[in-house]
C-alpha cells in the first residue's frame, strides 16, 4: 500500500496508520516513501491507533478516552500531527488529544491492551482461587474494583480474554523483548 501512495501521490499528503500495527511500521513506511519519493511531493506519515473495545466501537469512537497521534520530531511532523488534531477537535476535547512521537503512539497501543489482557488474567486467576476457597468472584471483583486505584473496569472472569487484538498485541511486546 505504502508504493502505491507514494506511487500515485501528486501533492502534499498525510497518511495515517490506524490499525494496531507492529512497531516501527510508521519508520518501515516512512523509508518505503523516502526510496519512491517524487521531487516537490512530501509524503508525512502518522500514528494514530484506535482505542475500540468489542461491541462499543462507535460509542469509542464518538467519546474516547483519548486520541492518540504520534509524528516525527520535525516541522512536517509537527504540523501533520496539528492537521489530524484539529479535525477530532470537532468532536473530541482538546485536552483528550495526547501528541507523541511515532514510536510511542506505536507502542502505547501495544501497552494498554496488554495492560488490559493483565487485568482480565489476574481476575480469571482470582476465580480459580475463589473456586478454591469458596470465595465468591463477582464479590471480590466489586471489592477490589471500589480502589479507586484499581477501578471496576475488565474484571470480570471468563475463559481467557477474547478478541483478537489482545494475544496479538501481547506477542508483539514479546518479540520486541526478545
Amino acid at each position: 500500500a505504502a508504493r502505491r501512495i507514494a506511487e500515485i501521490a501528486d501533492s502534499k499528503k498525510i497518511v495515517v496508520e490506524k490499525s494496531t500495527v507492529p512497531v516501527k511500521a510508521a519508520e518501515s513506511i516512512s523509508r518505503i516513501f523516502a526510496s519512491n519519493r517524487k521531487e516537490g511531493v512530501e509524503l508525512e506519515v502518522l500514528s494514530n491507533p484506535e482505542f475500540l473495545a468489542e461491541g462499543t466501537a462507535v460509542k469509542d469512537s464518538l467519546h474516547p478516552d483519548r486520541v492518540l497521534i504520534g509524528g516525527s520530531a520535525t516541522t512536517s511532523g509537527y504540523a501533520a500531527m496539528r492537521v489530524l488534531s484539529r479535525i477530532y477537535e470537532h468532536w473530541v476535547d482538546k485536552t483528550k488529544i495526547i501528541l507523541t512521537n511515532t514510536w510511542s503512539s506505536e507502542l502505547s497501543k501495544l501497552a494498554a491492551n496488554a495492560f488490559l489482557a493483565q487485568r482480565i488474567s489476574s481476575i480469571n486467576s482470582m476465580s480459580a482461587i475463589c473456586e478454591a476457597t469458596g470465595a465468591d468472584v463477582t464479590e471480590v471483583a466489586h471489592a477490589i474494583g471500589t480502589d479507586s486505584r484499581i477501578g471496576d473496569k475488565f474484571l470480570r472472569a471468563s475463559l481467557g480474554f477474547g478478541g483478537s487484538c489482545f494475544q496479538k498485541d501481547i506477542l508483539n511486546l514479546v518479540y520486541l523483548c526478545e
